[in-house]
């Protein structure tokens, strides 16, 4: 079954169709995203978490730190939020920086992955930086369906060349890459 989520493009930004959904691979709400623990956040910037899921808990953690998180996902947020955000984005000249946390892993489609790192390079200000954490599934490198979704199974270094295309100057520190 194929999803396609129909929102209004603000500054080109994409949403394609996807095989499956990743509306129920937001399960978490009591564990902050490691992404957040690994990252020195600067006070007074904004922090797009693209594909952040439906909780809050990032934005909690970030609002301690005097840094405002706004989450965009097209599955587990409205058209509305997602737009204000977007809008908060432009009106802000971008973001200073963008968490993908366990994002590109449950995308099957490598155009859609693509697609997924130009919308927050559009979204992100020119010196902003993207930081990027995937879960490693069984590390099989063999894709596979599940009960919430797609798990690609691919150990973190293996994202790297698909992050270089859109992002050229990257880094990999452990499990977290470092995208500007």
């Amino acid at each position: 079954m194929k999803f396609k989520i129909i929102t209004e493009d603000i500054d080109d930004i994409s949403q394609s169709e996807q095989e499956f959904t990743s509306a129920k691979t937001s399960i978490n709400g009591s564990k902050l995203p490691v992404v957040f623990k690994l990252v020195d956040f600067k006070s007074d910037t904004i922090n797009l978490d693209y594909g952040g899921g439906k909780f809050d808990n990032a934005t909690e953690y970030l609002k301690q730190q005097n840094v405002t998180n706004l989450i965009y996902d097209p599955f587990n947020r409205s058209d509305e939020h997602n737009k204000e955000v977007l809008k908060t984005i432009k009106q802000n000249g971008g973001a200073d920086t963008a968490t993908l946390s366990n994002v590109l892993n449950v995308i099957k489609e490598e155009s859609i992955r693509n697609e997924v790192l130009n919308n927050i390079k559009k979204l992100l200000k020119p010196s902003g930086t993207c930081y990027i954490t995937v879960y490693e599934g069984n590390e099989s490198n063999t894709g596979s369906q599940t009960s919430s979704g797609y798990q690609l199974n691919r150990k973190t270094v293996d994202y790297l060349d698909e992050v270089k295309e859109v992002f050229p100057n990257i880094i990999r520190k452990g499990k977290l890459i470092i995208a500007r």
